[in-house]
């Protein structure tokens, strides 16, 4: 039974090392907060690319994934439980394919803030999570105070209204490969 457990946990991670893999070279946050503590948030996905340009058909698998998961699909969704009225769409951007994502929440808590005790400075962790645990997010930048690497919290004041951050994921090179000319070709089917 183990040989077998080891066997299929092998073969997935090999299937896994063939397929392309969906990754975008930056993402840009915004949340806004109204006076009842429900809020606004918009996530820019810049520049959105295969990861693996050596697989055979990989980029044109990740740009179907990314029309049937997460632009026709539930997948965003999954990423955030609790948002409501949420658009996506594609669009070209400086010579890139980008992505946006806007949506309604109830509770900032509801998109992943933390504040101790209700009470302190509101907190973003930007490390793994349940929902995305290959997650490779690093910070960029902020409205905010980045704790630094060892603690890779955002900090903002406790009665902030608007919460930036980006952070990078993947910078592009020769193992990339934008899928802004499929998008172009293939529109969004």
């Amino acid at each position: 039974m183990k040989k077998k457990i080891i066997f299929l946990a092998v073969i997935t991670l090999g299937f896994m090392l063939l397929n392309g893999c969906l990754s975008v070279e930056t993402k840009e946050y915004n949340f806004k907060i109204k006076k009842d503590g429900s809020g606004t948030g918009t996530i820019k996905y810049i520049n959105i690319m295969s990861d693996n340009k050596d697989s055979v058909g990989a980029a044109e698998s990740d740009y179907q994934t990314l029309v049937d998961s997460y632009l026709k699909g539930d997948k965003l969704l999954e990423e955030f439980p609790g948002v409501k009225n949420m658009k996506k769409r594609l669009f070209e951007e400086d010579n890139q394919l980008c992505g946006e994502v806007t949506f309604d929440f109830d509770k900032l808590t509801d998109m992943k803030f933390y504040k101790y005790k209700d009470s302190g400075p509101w907190c973003y962790y930007l490390g793994m999570s349940a929902n995305n645990m290959f997650s490779s997010e690093s910070f960029f930048s902020s409205n905010g105070e980045y704790a630094g690497q060892n603690m890779p919290v955002v900090f903002w004041e406790s009665n902030t209204k608007d919460f930036k951050f980006k952070t990078t994921l993947t910078a592009p090179g020769e193992k990339t490969i934008s899928l802004l000319d499929l998008w172009k070709s293939l529109g969004e089917k």
